[in-house]
């Protein structure tokens, strides 16, 4: 007879959702018999990973046998180097969402919250209550930004661990450099801000808009910690890799709660190579601006709105229920990302495509939201 699960897992483990990926290309393909399926739904680097890091790839794979460096030193050193700090300021994680666990694993007691804002990335609602931790989401602006106030009204003695992203993802929206210089002065004396910056490359494009920087930021502050990733830009997904730079009391208690040799050899040869591919990087950056502009002038239809975004990807006001339209696009070939799980049952978010693949994803996205 199978087992309950009633009888082992904790209550607010068996209240946890199930996150759930953009669908594979394969996957589709496989299912509907089509080929040519273009996936613009997990915010990837359509421009493919960078090349300084595929190139080192392979003097990495005889030493497979070999355990990887725990510390991470020669990357941590180069991070080091890139940002101008000591490498005792650096962290290494599966990718930034991982040190997000961590962070909350390590610093938050059970009657502690994680705080940060509705429309906000999935995994920091999750980060909180795989660890049974309360979650505060605040209101945000009508615009579906950060709510600089409510985020300060939503302080409680409780509060830990403040999270915002800026770009945001979902909506693509940032925070302002007064808006987060006002955050830092109004944080709670036993509180944390975790700046999640997976996109900043991307928003420094964007020179024009006003947004925060989490690096200054964390220089005047000790208590920011700022997260970032090899997973979009450097387009190193796979290989799951990012950073926090953060005090080196922070720094010391993650050591304390990762898994050991957490993060792959692969991946840091990778990562390591990809840092100095300021090329890619440039490229990356100068694609999505042009694409989410074609995003932003081409896509319409009754009731639809498309948001600006600093990212890598637009939020799509649809007007109506967007289930069915994702289900509809599906069957065109066209992978999108439906939003219902962020609270926005009307909303799609759609990556950035190749050149090639633009014109085909704005046609499909077009007549079904004229449908």
């Amino acid at each position: 007879m199978p087992i309950a699960s009633s009888a082992f897992v904790p209550s607010h483990v068996a209240r946890l959702d199930l996150y759930q990926p953009g669908k594979p290309i394969d996957e589709l393909e496989r299912e509907l018999g089509i080929t040519g399926a273009i996936k613009v739904a997990s915010n990837e680097n359509p421009l493919g990973p960078s090349p300084r890091a595929l190139a080192a790839l392979p003097a990495a794979l005889g030493q497979l046998h070999r355990y990887p460096d725990a510390a991470g030193v020669p990357l941590r050193r180069a991070l080091a180097a890139r940002i101008g700090c000591e490498a005792g300021h650096i962290a290494l994680g599966n990718g930034s969402n991982d040190l997000l666990y961590q962070l909350v694993l390590a610093t938050c007691d059970v009657t502690d919250e994680v705080l940060t804002h509705e429309c906000s990335f999935l995994s920091y609602r999750l980060a909180a209550q795989v660890a049974g931790r309360r979650f505060v989401a605040a209101p945000t602006t009508p615009e579906l930004a950060c709510d600089i106030d409510a985020l300060i009204a939503a302080f409680t003695p409780h509060t830990r661990l403040v999270v915002v992203g800026t770009p945001n993802n979902p909506t693509g929206t940032v925070i302002a450099r007064a808006g987060l210089d006002r955050l830092i002065a109004a944080l709670p004396e036993r509180a944390l801000l975790v700046i999640d910056e997976a996109y900043t490359e991307y928003a420094a494009q964007w020179p024009e808009v006003d947004h925060a920087d989490g690096l200054a930021a964390w220089r005047r502050e000790p208590r920011v910690i700022v997260l970032r990733t090899f997973s979009k830009i450097y387009g190193l997904a796979g290989l799951r890799i990012g950073f926090a730079v953060a005090d080196p009391a922070v720094i010391d208690v993650l050591g304390r709660v990762c898994r050991t040799f957490h993060v792959s050899s692969l991946a840091m040869a990778g990562a390591l190579a990809a840092l100095d591919d300021t090329e890619h990087v440039a490229q990356g950056a100068r694609h999505a601006r042009r694409a989410i502009e074609r995003y932003l002038a081409e896509i319409r239809g009754p009731g639809v709105r498309v948001y600006p975004s600093l990212g890598n990807f637009v939020l799509i006001d649809c007007g109506r229920p967007s289930a069915p339209l994702y289900e509809r696009l599906l069957r065109r070939g066209v992978i999108v990302r439906p939003m219902a799980a962020w609270g926005l049952p009307a909303h799609l978010r759609v990556s950035v495509a190749r050149d090639a693949d633009l014109p085909r994803v704005i046609a499909a996205l077009n007549d079904e939201l004229a449908a």
